[in-house]
């Protein structure tokens, strides 16, 4: 299916939007992205402000379709008259859902453990906030500036070493209790595609050019999913949490010591 300038770009609700690509539609949205070929499309139907995308299925299946709602009325009729100008029927049955590839950009863990990175960040100002008003009550005006820098430094390690041990130990826990799987080469350098449990084609990136993968991922959420194998850089990172935590601490040994002579002075 070719690209026609004349299709418009539809923006739904939530942030998403439908495009056409050379290759078939693109659906967005936020958090992930689902690639739907031409091949895979049996029509796509407009229906005031959203938009269905059907896609072929075996005789006697069940429809399938993935929708986009709140758009313009007519850019979503112009954008499925466009995309159905252009469907060619293929000679031999499709199941369409085979060929859908959903690529996520964060997953929940992920968008979890930025959430509470920032309540770190909040806890760790408030508590430098305090001890340079302590230090400057008891000690004099230049206790709150040697907080102040040690604070940062302390807070800005242990919130990195908190997000890699996190991560190491969520890697660790999919890795044993996960679903098992093999993925297999993708058409683009770097990326795999593994179906999960709901037949939904997903990917993983990974840099070696094996022949397919041993991976594993969270039943609850199949975007969540890692290497059988670490790799190096993975060691590293675990490697680099340890070394965070350890300058953490010794940050706070060191804030504790100023606060101490700030009281002594």
């Amino acid at each position: 299916m070719s690209i026609i300038s004349s299709i418009p770009v539809l923006k739904g609700h939530g942030g998403t939007d439908l495009t056409a690509s050379p290759e078939g539609l693109l659906l967005r949205s936020r958090h992930d992205e689902l690639s739907i070929p031409g091949e895979a499309i049996a029509r796509v139907r407009a229906e005031g402000g959203s938009v269905a995308v059907e896609l072929r299925v075996p005789a006697g299946a069940a429809p399938a379709a993935h929708r986009i709602e709140g758009v313009d009325a007519f850019a979503a009729t112009a954008f499925a008259d466009g995309v159905n100008s252009l469907l060619i029927a293929p000679d031999e049955e499709v199941d369409g859902r085979s060929l859908v590839v959903l690529r996520t950009f964060k997953t929940r863990w992920e968008r979890s453990a930025v959430r509470r990175m920032k309540w770190e960040a909040l806890g760790c100002l408030l508590a430098i906030v305090v001890l340079s008003v302590i230090g400057g009550t008891a000690g004099g005006a230049v206790y709150p500036v040697g907080i102040v820098m040690i604070g940062a430094i302390t807070g800005a390690c242990l919130m990195g070493a908190a997000l890699e041990l996190g991560g190491w130990a969520h890697r660790r826990r999919i890795r044993r209790h996960g679903v098992k799987e093999f993925a297999r080469p993708a058409n683009v350098p770097g990326m795999y595609l593994y179906a999960d449990r709901a037949g939904m084609t997903r990917t993983v990136s990974h840099f070696g050019g094996a022949p397919y993968l041993e991976i594993a991922y969270d039943p609850k959420d199949p975007a969540d999913v890692f290497t059988l194998r670490p790799g190096l850089l993975q060691r590293l990172s675990i490697w680099m949490a340890w070394f965070l935590l350890l300058c953490g601490l010794g940050g706070v040994a060191a804030l504790a010591a100023v606060v101490a002579d700030a009281f002594g002075s």
